[in-house]
């Protein structure tokens, strides 16, 4: 006896579209609390005891701003990445700018106001989790991605398949929809009425142009035919993590520079 068995295209094919799609929730969610929009004159204050990330009052122009911090008010005048001096309760303080690229105002390092720590100022965690560990998440996150989308590809290449019969179509689409797409989560983060970055974006090959072509090469491949053997799998496992981590990665860079996280 002799059994049919019905082959289709697998649905690994499927898998490369939910990147682009990943990149503009992250952007989405990003938006309210981004460093370039956070901020109205100055962006963070650090002092060897603590953190104040808000309640700044700043004048006309943003370059001097006041915060009250224990019943006295500590007063910062500076610049983005220029000179700064600040000045608690009628006594000057140290002062330096924080070599960061990424915030859009002023992130300053000041010395110790002599406050005790039931009095200091409370620093949401979100706001350190940005400011000192968001590479981290960066990196983490496209590595992690990239290990996730490459057992997902195994998994889904087991058995014979057959070529998508819009290979070609699908190909396209991805290469060109995650090429727009960091340009449309640029968009979504960064301030209204600074200069756009999206262009940039657009034409940068290492983190853009690139990685999308890598994407249209995976697309390509998983609509092929497949085999289901170990080696076929492993082959298409490693595309999928290697693409998904150039994509992400890349793709997140070019969102963060708009969004004004620190370099």
């Amino acid at each position: 006896m002799t059994t049919a068995i019905r082959l289709s295209a697998g649905p690994a094919r499927l898998l490369p579209p939910v990147l682009p799609a990943l990149l503009l929730l992250l952007a989405v969610l990003l938006a309210p609390v981004a460093p370039a929009k956070a901020s109205n004159g100055l962006y963070r204050v650090d002092t060897p005891e603590f953190s104040i990330v808000e309640g700044f009052e700043c004048a006309p122009g943003g370059h001097s701003c006041s915060v009250v911090v224990a019943g006295r008010v500590l007063t910062v005048r500076a610049e983005l990445l220029g000179p700064c001096s600040a000045e608690y309760d009628g006594r000057s303080v140290s002062c330096r700018s924080v070599s960061e690229y990424g915030p859009a105002e002023p992130w300053v390092e000041i010395g110790s106001l002599g406050v005790s720590p039931d009095q200091a100022p409370r620093t949401p965690p979100w706001r350190d989790a940005i400011d000192r560990w968001w590479t981290i998440w960066w990196l983490g996150g496209a590595l992690g991605l990239g290990l996730l989308m490459a057992l997902a590809t195994a998994v889904l290449y087991r058995g014979p398949r057959l070529p998508d019969e819009n290979q070609a179509v699908r190909t396209l689409v991805t290469g060109v929809v995650c090429w727009l797409v960091p340009a449309a989560a640029t968009l979504i983060v960064e301030p209204a009425g600074r200069e756009s970055m999206v262009v940039l974006v657009l034409v940068a090959p290492h983190f853009v142009l690139l990685p999308a072509a890598v994407m249209a090469v995976w697309q390509h491949l998983a609509g092929g035919p497949q085999s289901g053997r170990l080696r076929g799998r492993l082959g298409q496992a490693a595309m999928a993590a290697v693409a998904t981590t150039l994509y992400f990665g890349g793709g997140v860079i070019g969102f963060a520079m708009a969004a004004g996280l620190p370099d």
